[in-house]
């Protein structure tokens, strides 16, 4: 990739989490990272640039629906990072362009079935050129892949490992989250859902039934109200791929559940447990989904500043294996998990991606997890992330 003149170039520059992005960017890339910005619109990219001082010929004019322009821009970087979404809809000319071209790639999208539909079309292209592409470099799904291979490592080859997340979250939703959660919907993605192996290669992998994956109520083991967490469905699919990928254990169960009120504020339990069966019942409803776009940040529009510094995520891990031995893990970020934590993880998964390149071996669509290995922890938490690991 000697010919590549520029180490990355962030699309979606101009959204609202791409905005973020360019300014953590700006903030924390080395000095030798040489790095631009596309979007769609010439005047807000100008005006985002100029925010961060990057000189004109750093700014890209990307429609990325159109081949032409995305593989113009694609071609000239050696990685890709894109908040572009829903990446469904505005997502598949950069995968594919990035796969032709040998571009390595990173975005934050929590569509497995579109992710497991790009890897059907483009895996090959990519192990050909030499791309890496890892999705899911944002909250979906960094916090619980890098969990789980934290956590698998204190087991030696268990035939059998259970692990339960529990998360505790503070933050505000942004409009492009809650377009590709309804696209998501719209498109029928939603169905694919149900299937643990969506993203699994081969029969290789084991799957077993969590247990109580989709409990309501007291949790005993954590003492608190709990539901089950909204991301779990996808995030256990990273994690069981990470798992075939890696070989965590024989049989797995994956699963993830709010940890919500102590016995006595049944509250918090109340208002997540009506918004989870909200969305699984009425989801698939235009009329509900025509509602939430009246109500609900549009794209572009999130919470404010103060929002986002003052939210936080706290993830705890429980693992057992068929022995009963039993090792926790936990793990905890200040900031916006959806706005703030999906930055850092996007853009220090990028860094420590530019950092490796002479190096990189792998090729094709891979997990947070196999990509990077113990690695990015160690880049996180030397950053920010706290995690501590219980035996």
């Amino acid at each position: 990739m000697s010919d590549k003149s520029f180490d990355l170039i962030l699309f979606g520059a101009t959204g609202f989490t791409g905005q973020r992005a360019a300014k953590y960017l700006n903030d924390n890339a080395p000095d030798s990272l040489k790095w631009g910005i596309a979007a769609r619109n010439p005047s807000k990219v100008s005006r985002i640039a100029e925010t961060i001082a990057l000189p004109k010929d750093r700014q890209f004019i990307v429609d990325t629906t159109i081949k032409e322009q995305v593989e113009t821009v694609v071609q000239q970087a050696k990685i890709v990072i894109t908040t572009v979404g829903p990446f469904s809809l505005y997502g598949e000319e950069i995968i594919a362009a990035c796969a032709k071209f040998g571009t390595h790639y990173l975005d934050i999208t929590g569509e497995v079935g579109f992710i497991r539909k790009m890897k059907d079309l483009y895996e090959e292209d990519a192990i050909k050129s030499g791309a890496l592409l890892i999705p899911f470099s944002g909250f979906d799904s960094v916090p619980a892949d890098l969990a789980a291979l934290l956590i698998s490592e204190k087991f030696s080859e268990p035939k059998k490992l259970s692990i339960k997340s529990y998360y505790s979250i503070s933050g505000g939703f942004n409009g492009g989250t809650i377009a590709t959660m309804l696209n998501k919907f719209e498109t029928g993605e939603y169905k694919e859902m149900s299937d643990p192996r969506l993203l699994i290669s081969n029969g290789s992998q084991k799957i077993h039934k969590p247990d109580r994956a989709q409990f309501f109520g007291f949790d005993a083991a954590i003492k608190r109200w709990s539901a089950p967490f909204i991301m779990g469905a996808i995030n256990s699919k990273v994690v069981y791929k990470s798992s075939e990928d890696n070989s965590y254990a024989e049989s797995i169960a994956y699963s993830e559940h709010s940890s919500l009120g102590k016995w006595y504020n049944p509250i918090p339990f109340f208002v997540v447990s009506f918004i989870v069966l909200a969305i699984a019942i009425f989801g698939p409803k235009e009329w509900f989904r025509s509602l939430l776009k009246k109500i609900m940040p549009a794209p572009g529009e999130g919470p404010s500043e103060e929002q986002i510094e003052n939210g936080y995520f706290k993830l705890l891990a429980i693992a057992k294996d068929e022995t009963d031995k039993t090792v926790s893990l936990k793990m905890s970020y200040p900031g916006d998990p959806g706005n703030k934590a999906t930055v850092f993880f996007l853009c220090e998964s990028a860094l420590c991606l530019f950092e490796s390149l002479d190096t990189i071996k792998l090729a094709g669509f891979k997990t947070p997890a196999t990509a990077f290995g113990t690695q990015l922890a160690d880049r996180l938490t030397s950053r920010g992330l706290n995690i501590k690991v219980l035996e």
